[in-house]
């Protein structure tokens, strides 16, 4: 049974990547309608025509098998539609008139340019609110630049602060962190767009940067230049105030595990799995934060002889029953069988088309009694262009009429791109 939690609420998503339709997508679990407009002729990042790292094997078209595609657009209805022509113009205005918020994502001034800026969609539809969320914000001197997040991460400073001590900036591990920040900051948005109109009846305009939003992650080290003039360096695993704080390795190459103490009393914990509960005995000279902090290489070369004659959960069990921090450091393979997300049915069997039933990641959190609910697979390219223009109020014969002037679709091909100049 669908959630409730969000019934009624209209959305139309017409971002791109996974910032901003993962967060219309955890608005959709919450029983939002959630309509996603991709852009036809013209593919997104995440529609490839030819294979690449992001495309799995199986039947169907390339576009139809990519991850980031799949698993950032769950419980949407998906249309497809060049909204810059006459057609697909029309399509859209009705649309707005039909929701109650609207997210996209383009680089600023792009949507103002196709003729559906603030302005225009708050005249079609005063009571939708409307959330922008290009890299850089609307507004400034960047207004136009386009960015990833690889480049967001950059310009706040994270790349810098990523990485291993003495490593080079451009050798740092993968992901992108903001990918993962700004869908929190979409549904917060939205949430608080929503229950301001409640109160006033209007809809409300959203500047939402991404940048500016993860910089936040970052206060502390900003903090430091600005108040103490230090410029922070890259701590790889380490923490400057804690010790231990560090990635250990266990009894399997290739294997590691995370260990830390950041009290006393957890310190204590630890010794004791360690098999040396004296260290944490008054006047030995690690018994105190100070004194720990001061004989970090040893106590880190205590630590990996420990943990390098044991398996990766048994180190974390042995560790954590006495009360201090460890944990496996997990490949993608092993989060399936990890008995913490089985215990919570976290994995969701889901039948998408092309691969049959498979296992997916669940939910950011539970609600009760009204838990988000996983509907729909990600829907394939255009499969509720009739569905969706019907309830809009186009008739068969307009719809028909809408795809031989190529202002919706329902596949892609390069032929078809370069008859339109794609």
């Amino acid at each position: 049974m669908t959630s409730s939690a969000l019934s009624g609420v209209r959305v139309i998503d017409l971002a791109e990547v996974w910032a901003g339709p993962f967060g219309a997508c955890l608005l959709a679990d919450m029983g939002a309608d959630v309509v996603k407009v991709e852009s036809f002729p013209r593919r997104s990042l995440t529609r490839p025509l030819v294979p690449d790292a992001r495309v799995a094997d199986g039947p169907g078209p390339v576009y139809e098998r990519v991850d980031s595609q799949i698993q950032g657009n769950r419980n949407k209805r998906h249309i497809a539609l060049d909204f810059r022509s006459e057609g697909g113009g029309g399509v859209l205005r009705r649309l707005l008139a039909w929701g109650d918020l609207v997210i996209e994502g383009f680089a600023s001034g792009t949507i103002d340019r196709a003729g559906f800026g603030w302005e225009a969609v708050h005249a079609i539809n005063p009571r939708i609110s409307m959330i922008s969320m290009p890299a850089w914000g609307v507004r400034g001197p960047y207004r136009g630049y386009v960015a990833l997040g690889s480049s967001i991460d950059a310009h706040v400073g994270h790349v810098s602060l990523r990485g291993m001590p003495g490593g080079a900036v451009e050798d740092i591990p993968g992901g992108f962190h903001t990918d993962a920040t700004s869908p929190i900051e979409v549904v917060f948005a939205a949430l608080t767009a929503l229950r301001r109109r409640e109160r006033s009846g209007e809809g409300s305009f959203i500047d939402l940067s991404q940048a500016e939003g993860f910089a936040w992650a970052l206060a502390g080290s900003l903090g430091e230049w600005e108040l103490a003039g230090r410029v922070p360096v890259s701590l790889g695993n380490r923490d400057p105030y804690v010790v231990p704080h560090g990635c250990y390795p266990s009894a399997v190459p290739g294997q590691w595990v995370v260990v830390a103490a950041e009290t006393d009393a957890q310190w204590a914990g630890l010794a004791s799995a360690l098999g040396h509960p004296e260290w944490a005995e008054d006047g030995h000279p690690w018994a105190s934060s100070a004194g720990r902090l001061r004989s970090r290489r040893e106590i880190d070369r205590e630590i990996a002889a420990f943990t390098s004659g044991q398996p990766q959960a048994e180190i974390a069990d042995a560790i954590q029953s006495r009360g201090a921090i460890a944990a496996p450091v997990a490949a993608p393979s092993a989060l399936l069988p990890s008995p913490q997300l089985q215990h919570r049915n976290w994995f969701r069997p889901v039948d998408q088309p092309y691969f049959g039933t498979r296992l997916f990641p669940g939910f950011l959190w539970q609600m009760q009694p009204d838990p988000p609910q996983y509907e729909r697979p990600s829907g394939l390219i255009g499969e509720h262009n009739d569905e969706v223009l019907t309830e809009l109020g186009y008739g068969r014969d307009e719809i028909r009429a809408l795809e031989e002037a190529h202002a919706i679709g329902d596949r892609y091909d390069a032929e078809t791109e370069a008859l339109l100049g794609a």
